[in-house]
């Protein structure tokens, strides 16, 4: 190792801080320093967290512990305990931030405000890698709001155009429903292990600990923290309900589409459920429930993406379905390796989508893929990266997604959940239609388009074929990853690469699979015919309008602001009648307490 693991650990936290604080600073020097610099820290930081993969992958049993005193004299300390979850989702945010960063310097020249957006995205970084590290359920709080509000920045970044700032609301209020939820929970598991444990407060926050004496703490606090804790990821990772918020959030810049949907923002739910799933498993109902509100989002946000036009909500649509297949893994017994091996898997592809997109935004400034077509000869690179990573979304051999998807199915199927292991292949055959459908709409055929179209510069081009080279050999880091879990007693038995590909074969889940994939394409090839009859119009129509979320909460919303304006009459601004009402009120809640104490 070059440097100590505790300073790796708080260099992998102080890079992207110091850089969000110094980028303002350093734009004074120039536009071209500060994209510098910020790409700079970029890398500096995905290094620091890369150096700690072998450390805690290979041979430790044990997490990396530290602590920094915040406020002695009330005890308050800021704590990270790293184990192999927590730096492979860091790794995920710091390397693929980096490329983002890398990626921006030519996708984003020449626009307004560059200076609060490198700032935001170093900020973005950084508070997801605190929010993995973190050991502390209230600082994982503070570092969960700033990943919001971050993404909320950032998606509104265009802050001329109002659908931008409406998509940046609605996804900050969207989240919001989750975020309450969960801060609910902290405060009741807190509150119940403290009296159980017989701790302070801030032990009684501790995950490490509340994990060590789970067992200690009554089932009543544990189910009710639980399905909060549950609410708060599907706000975060844009599950039905709550996913409302994703798809609109496609009016960022496809730099930032890739970074939430790849790399912080909507991972941070997956990573809650994973990381407190030894605290919740024997609730009953809680694993069922995640079964049950991933495998519904799966299915219906594949159902959207299928009919989907604009090519950036179509991976919107497709990343909350393939989060819907993480949060559907985990709900399995022993569902923890599957789920976080699928979100792995999942970022480098769905980064690879994203930032293959943007090559073609900008080079045909049109995110209908209905005006494109026939670029596969003009951009030969940026299809062939982003037809592995959609041959990986699709599930085929040998790329990452196939591998990691297949682990889920056969782990339903070894489970005996015949029933959802359905649902689920339903699903897989339209991931594989909409994916060829994409390809096929933007790089196959004719040219539908009134403009020529050219490959992206080195400065995009070269972290799309990192990512596709990460798409086809990721996977094989299989063996290093679950040994690590296993030596850390956090899901099942290690295994090699060798033994990990018969496992794979052995089952009769692969060859079905595999046939799913081909039944995709079929369903693809009688798409036209389908949407011609009667039925398919109205199921397209029905599926392109969200099957009517964004509806329902428009008329929640109208009745709100219908009953706040007729309430206002109420607020007249004379001081006499506020003090009356207060009185008023006051002698009201007298009179009820009076009551409920004579009872």
């Amino acid at each position: 190792m070059l440097f100590e693991n505790e300073l790796l650990v708080w260099l992998c936290l102080v890079f992207p801080f110091v850089g969000t604080t110094l980028v303002p600073l350093i734009a004074r020097l120039g536009q071209s320093v500060r994209t510098a610099f910020a790409v700079i820290i970029g890398f500096l930081t995905a290094g620091s967290v890369l150096l700690l993969l072998p450390e805690v992958w290979v041979g430790r049993t044990q997490g990396l512990a530290y602590t920094f005193n915040w406020a002695p004299s009330i005890g308050l300390v800021f704590s990270v305990y790293i184990d192999p979850l927590s730096v492979m989702m860091a790794a995920i945010a710091g390397g693929i931030g980096s490329l983002v960063l890398l990626y921006s310097v030519k996708y984003m020249a020449g626009q307004d405000g560059l200076t609060r957006y490198y700032a935001l995205v170093l900020l973005f970084i950084g508070s997801m890698i605190g929010l993995v590290f973190v050991d502390n359920l209230l600082v994982l709080y503070f570092f969960w709001e700033a990943v919001g509000l971050c993404s909320y920045a950032l998606i509104g970044f265009y802050t001329k155009d109002l659908k931008a700032a409406k998509a940046g609301i609605k996804a900050l209020v969207t989240t919001r429903v989750g975020d309450i939820g969960f801060l609910i929970g902290i405060f009741v598991l807190g509150s119940g292990a403290m009296t159980a444990l017989g701790t302070d407060f801030w032990q009684s926050l501790s995950i490490h600990y509340l994990i060590q004496n789970v067992s200690a703490i009554p089932t009543e606090t544990l189910t009710i923290a639980g399905f909060c804790f549950l609410l708060g990821a599907m706000g975060k990772s844009a599950q039905v309900p709550l996913h409302v918020w994703l798809p609109d959030a496609m009016e960022a810049p496809t730099t930032i589409s890739a970074l939430i949907h790849a790399a912080t923002m909507v991972n941070a739910g997956v990573y809650l459920l994973a990381r407190s799933l030894p605290l919740f498993s024997r609730v009953t109902g809680w694993m069922t429930a995640l079964m049950v509100v991933g495998g519904i989002t799966a299915f219906l946000a594949a159902t959207m993406a299928l009919v989907e036009h604009d090519l950036k909500r179509m991976l919107a649509y497709s990343t909350i379905s393939q989060l819907g297949y993480m949060i559907f893994g985990l709900g399995l017994i022993s569902g923890f390796t599957v789920a976080t091996f699928h979100l792995m898997s999942h970022a480098i592809f769905k980064a690879l989508l994203f930032l293959g997109a943007g090559a073609v935004i900008h080079s045909i400034e049109t995110r209908n893929m209905y005006q494109m077509g026939g670029l596969k000869k003009e951009m030969k690179l940026t299809y062939i990266v982003m037809l592995i990573g959609g041959l990986s979304l699709a599930g085929l051999i040998p790329f990452s997604g196939f591998w990691s998807k297949d682990m889920i199915l056969a782990t339903t199927w070894e489970t005996k959940n015949y029933i959802p292991f359905l649902f689920m292949i339903i699903t897989a055959i339209l991931t594989a239609a909409y994916t060829i459908r994409m390809v096929n709409l933007v790089f196959w055929g004719e040219s539908r388009r009134n403009t020529i179209a050219h490959e992206a510069p080195w400065q995009m081009a070269a972290p799309l074929i990192l990512l596709a080279i990460g798409t086809v050999v990721s996977w094989m880091g299989i063996g290093f990853l679950t040994r690590a879990y296993t030596s850390f007693n956090l899901s099942g038995h290690g295994l090699t690469l060798s033994s990990f590909i018969n496992e794979t074969f052995q089952t009769p889940v692969v060859w079905i699979s595999l046939g799913a994939f081909i039944i995709g394409i079929g369903l693809f090839m009688i798409r036209k015919r389908y949407a011609a009859n009667t039925v398919g119009d109205r199921t397209v129509i029905v599926a392109r309008q969200g099957y009517g979320f964004d509806t329902f909460y428009g008329w929640i919303i109208q009745c709100l602001r219908g009953f706040a304006t007729r309430f206002r009459k109420t607020h007249t601004g004379d001081l006499n009648y506020n003090i009356a009402g207060m009185a008023l009120g006051f002698l009201i809640l007298l009179i009820i307490l009076f009551f409920i104490g004579g009872l």
